[in-house]
């Protein structure tokens, strides 16, 4: 041990050699990025044994997360050999598990509880949810579940906060106690106006505030917290021009959101109480009970907590700017038996990426007041050349919740002893998501093709749904790539088709499952004979499952069937009743294995050779058997159900990165999960201000917070970056709408930016390269395209619904248009159709020159309407209670203005319409006569109108509707009308006007010829089967792409 780590300490500087040499009393090292923390903590761990007669087991090592736990080890094994083994180093959760296991006398109950996962929490939170008043303030009509999500986030918080149920009310009632008593002093604040003596009256009128007796802790520290801002000339910068204007709006703020977020804290603490109180009568906990049933224990059995403050005699503690109230709580009570404890924290307040604004400064700065201890501070970087650690520092310098602003004389500015050459952070200012997806897969190519390993290359992003569209384009430039996060397997379009068929052996009458899995590679069904069989079911009014079961009709098929494919689908029948048998006499881990044997997944999952997918399975298997063991008499149906609910709520079905990183793929990561790794070069992509609801809740803080917050994360991604930085954004999104740069960008300084000028021809380069434009066109059999000819030439009508569909993604208007491939109808499409009928009912009412009728009569016709579409109880109920909002609003807002003379549902279809021997069809929702003898074309719809932008522009969905129905009006022979204008009319009211919305258009010529254009290029693609390209609008390439690839014709 002793040559390795003198070898190891002559390395060392200055600063770091202070760390490792003191060992006795409190230290609190403020390390940097890149400053060699990690070597630090191990070699003083190395020091103490060396220099003391402390044994190695009576050492704690405390780190953030397993994968910090493991390089500690490796690192300390490296010096001192197995004696690091014996040296207790774990994450604090793992530590507190270690603790309730050893000590059962202790933890009573703890062998009979279960850990509680993600879809377990959510069905609980679902639950009390649903016992609250509908309209209460966390459950609001329309959406019951619209804060789940942060109620379950808000819950986490606090536990990690040592926040009780008890002590949240406590909480509560100071807030409650600082309104009431600040009553008078917010009316004054409200008549401060410009003045000389404005900042004297309003620092008066703070210090009223901040003396008001008997005020809580919490509060008191919000209230500095502005008060310290407003000293360190924060509030010079803000919307008023004068910073105490802007500093009083800050303190106003505060206390206009404590008063208004009283009744969903209230009602927050009911549900945290209900929440703790069904985990107790279920026999749940959750992950962060464990420190608060360590806590609880240590607080009232002194005896136990005195036995682990005598074996731990040194504690050292990493990222220690991350921990939490909880965990900071545990770290307290170790140390506690003595006045100087050898409490050793190291930390850095900048890189904290995983604590809520201001917990890190809190954290740091009072362990420096309690203990008050040797304070070391390692600048020196070992990563990154200068420029980059200027530029991060110029960005992390405009935080004003920094150790630095509260330490005098702290310098935590970095110096490089790197020897890289400094060259600039690259900016890339994309016009669209493509050209910027095209940039960074062009310059990583250029990259690897001089030289670079892959793996030195990151592409780091801050939210998953980032990533998709580049990892496309970096598949189409053939450059491998490893995505370090967890797969979704409901996601994964073979899983979906497995999910289907279990489905299906689950409910066979669920006939509109059957396309997708008799499409799926595992059957291999002929892709020209499914489309015969559900064309003859269609002409036949027969389920497809009632078809393929029958020889009979069958062989009624013309042309006939291929008999490989008779054969397959006989075999079909035949696993589907042996699988139907199985679910009915084993246990589902086993039926499990055998459908997947019995409909050959699993072989055809192991001639693919793909081991990430074998690895889905694998975890797809290990879950039905967690839940079978767990869940006594556990059915297909709850397994299907949990899938289900996991989907409604957009929560993933994780798998763990199956395959081990190489150095030949490109590393794509979140920020999160790059902190404490590095890379020769650095992509930070998507680099936009992002909405503040991606950002906060209603239960959050405010936009300085936010931004100080997200501040960090980018001053950890700039850190992560040995050689160089690619910073890009594109100034629109993928719907056409402008977005911005980061603020953070600007924050640079200028000097160390260069800025990159995008080739001429980038777009038509990124389109060529796209996938999209790189799909290899099926060899379609002679026979299919003689099927799809006939079809096309005497039973197709082309609509402008054809024509939107194909302009988007012509194979998905193949599959969903030509195919027609079966789907279960959603509660918002039934929803429409219901609104549709109900207000076709109220307007031919008019027509027929009798009133409206009343609210009962057309809640009771909606209600019938809607109990035709087959809607769930649940999604039947939501859609009620939505009507309930919206319908009798729009027939009362619109009553004097309904037409009395009107045509509802004018439908084209029976005239056989010919537009330049094109046939053409469509349907009309209202024709609207007014006294000058024109009409209005309306059309309704019930979508969302604060979001239609793009499809009420004249090159969008909704407009080139419009424009159609002109042009069949022009063509019909019955409909002799003149129209005045076509109207799009939204049912649902705008949120953000508070108002129904009604957008009229006028229809010129050039409207008319364009569209003309559109209709004659479109319907010649069609009858050359043009299919076979992915639209760049289609939101779910990978899927579509999958289906392109296993379609054989």
């Amino acid at each position: 041990m002793s040559d390795i780590f003198s070898t190891e300490y002559k390395n060392l500087n200055p600063e770091q050699k202070l760390a490792v040499d003191t060992i006795e009393g409190p230290v609190m090292v403020i390390a940097g990025a890149g400053t060699g923390k990690t070597q630090t903590i191990a070699l003083r761990i190395a020091n103490i044994i060396k220099n003391t007669q402390t044994p190695a087991s009576s050492i704690l090592c405390l780190t953030f997360t397993d994968t910090a736990t493991i390089t500690m080890r490796k690192r300390l094994v490296s010096i001192i050999g197995s004696q690091a083994y014996s040296v207790k180093i774990n994450t604090f959760h793992a530590f507190c598990n270690d603790i309730i296991q050893d000590n059962p006398e202790y933890f009573i109950f703890a062998p009979n509880l279960k850990s509680l996962d993600n879809l377990s929490r959510l069905q609980i939170v679902q639950n009390l949810i649903n016992q609250l008043q509908n309209g209460s303030p966390l459950k609001p009509w329309g959406d019951h579940f619209h804060y789940q999500r942060e109620i379950i986030s808000s819950i986490q918080t606090l536990k990690r906060e040592n926040i009780t149920p008890s002590s949240f009310k406590k909480l509560i009632e100071d807030v409650l106690y600082f309104i009431d008593n600040s009553k008078d002093i917010h009316s004054k604040l409200k008549t401060l106006r410009t003045s000389k003596t404005l900042e004297s009256e309003l620092l008066s009128l703070y210090n009223d505030l901040s003396l008001i007796p008997n005020l809580s802790t919490p509060i008191h520290s919000f209230l500095n917290y502005h008060f310290q801002l407003f000293k360190s000339g924060f509030y010079l910068s803000g919307p008023a021009k004068n910073p105490n204007i802007n500093f009083k709006n800050a303190l106003l703020k505060l206390i206009d959101n404590f008063s208004s977020d009283i009744p969903k804290q209230n009602e927050l603490f009911q549900l945290y109480q209900n929440y703790q109180k069904t985990l107790n009568d279920q026999g749940f906990y959750d992950f962060d009970d464990m420190i608060l049933f360590v806590l609880q224990a240590f607080s009232d059995h002194t005896e136990l907590l005195l036995r682990y403050q005598e074996t731990y005699q040194y504690i050292l503690v990493d990222e220690y700017q991350d921990t939490n109230s909880a965990q900071n709580k545990i770290i307290e009570n170790l140390g506690s038996y003595f006045d100087n404890p050898n409490l050793f924290v190291v930390g850095d307040d900048d890189q904290s990426i995983f604590r809520f604004q201001g917990a890190a400064i809190e954290n740091i700065y009072r362990f420096y007041q309690k203990y008050s201890p040797k304070l070391i501070i390692l600048r020196n970087n070992y990563r990154s050349h200068q420029l980059i650690l200027d530029s991060s520092l110029s960005v992390i310098n405009h935080n004003q919740s920094r150790i630095a602003n509260y330490i005098s004389h702290l310098d935590k500015s970095l110096k490089s002893v790197s020897t890289l050459d400094a060259d600039p952070i690259n900016l890339f200012s994309a016009s669209n998501n493509l050209e910027e997806n095209y940039y960074i897969a062009h310059t990583i190519e250029n990259l690897i093709k001089t030289g670079t390993k892959p793996n030195q290359i990151a592409i780091l992003y801050r939210q998953h749904t980032d990533i998709t569209d580049i990892a496309e384009m970096l598949t189409n430039f053939d450059i491998n790539f490893y995505l370090a996060s967890d797969r979704d397997i409901l996601k994964d379009p073979l899983f979906i088709q497995i999910n289907k068929l279990f489905q299906f052996i689950d409910d066979p009458t669920k006939s509109d499952l059957l396309y997708h899995i008799l499409s799926a590679p595992f059957i291999k069904i002929n892709s020209q004979d499914l489309l015969k069989l559900f064309r003859f079911s269609k002409k036949l009014h027969a389920p497809l499952w009632q078809l393929i079961s029958d020889p009979k009709l069958l062989s009624q098929i013309t042309p006939a069937l291929n008999s490989h494919t008779l054969i397959k689908l006989k075999n079909f029948n035949l696993r589907l009743a042996k699988s139907r048998h199985w679910l009915e006499i084993y246990p589902i881990d086993r039926f499990f294995n055998l459908t997947i044997r019995k409909f050959k997944i699993l072989s055809y999952i192991l001639s693919r050779k793909d081991f990430e997918i074998l690895n889905k399975l694998k975890t797809f298997y290990s879950e039905i058997k967690r839940l079978s063991q767990d869940i006594p008499n556990f059915t297909l149906t709850d397994f299907l159900s949990r899938l289900q609910l996991l989907s409604d709520n957009n929560l993933p079905f994780p798998v763990p990165p199956g395959r081990l990183q190489s150095e030949d793929s490109v590393q794509l990561m979140t920020v999160h999960s790059a902190k404490g790794l590095e890379f020769e070069h650095v992509f930070l992509v998507k680099v936009v201000d992002l909405p503040p609801g991606i950002l906060q809740t209603e239960i959050s803080s405010d936009l300085y917070d936010q931004n100080e917050d997200e501040r960090r994360l980018f001053y950890v991604a700039l850190t992560r970056a040995k050689s160089q930085i690619y910073i890009s954004y594109s100034s629109q999104n993928d719907n056409s709408r402008p977005q911005i740069p980061s603020l953070f960008i600007s924050e640079i300084n200028p000097k160390l930016v260069q800025n990159i000028d995008p080739p001429d021809n980038i777009y038509q380069q990124a389109l060529t390269t796209s996938f999209p434009l790189k799909l290899k066109k099926p060899n379609i059999s002679g026979k299919y395209k003689e099927y799809l000819l006939d079809y096309l030439s005497n039973n197709y009508q082309f609509n402008v619904t054809h024509l939107n569909s194909y302009l988007k993604c012509p194979f998905c208007f193949y599959h969903q248009t030509i195919l027609r491939i079966p789907a279960a109808k959603n509660k918002y499409s039934s929803f429409g159709t219901a609104f549709h009928d109900t207000l076709s009912f109220i307007l031919d009412k008019l027509n027929h020159q009798q009133p409206i009728p009343s609210d009962k009569i057309i809640f009771n016709f909606f209600k019938e309407s809607l109990l035709k579409e087959n809607l769930s109880s649940q999604d039947f109920e939501e859609s009620i209670h939505r009507a309930e909002n919206s319908l009798l609003e729009y027939v009362h807002h619109y009553a004097k203005h309904f037409p009395s003379h009107n045509q509802t549902e004018y439908n084209f279809a029976s005239e056989h319409l010919m537009f330049e021997n094109i046939p053409v069809t469509g349907k009309i929702d209202l024709v609207s006569y007014k006294s000058n003898n024109s009409v209005e074309l309306v059309d309704f719809k019930t979508g969302n109108p604060d979001t239609k932008s793009k499809e009420l522009s004249p090159d969008g969905e909704y407009f080139r509707q419009l424009v159609f129905y002109y042009l069949l009006v022009s063509l019909s022979s019955r409909l002799k009308v003149k129209i005045d204008k076509g109207v799009i009319d939204f049912v649902q009211k705008s949120k953000i006007k508070n108002t129904f919305i009604r957008r009229d258009f006028e229809i010129d010529p050039h409207h008319i010829d364009k569209l003309k254009l559109e209709i004659k290029d479109t319907y010649k693609k069609i009858l050359n089967l043009d299919f076979f390209t992915i639209g760049s609008d289609c939101k779910d390439h990978m899927k579509i792409h999958y289906l392109l690839e296993k379609s054989k014709f």
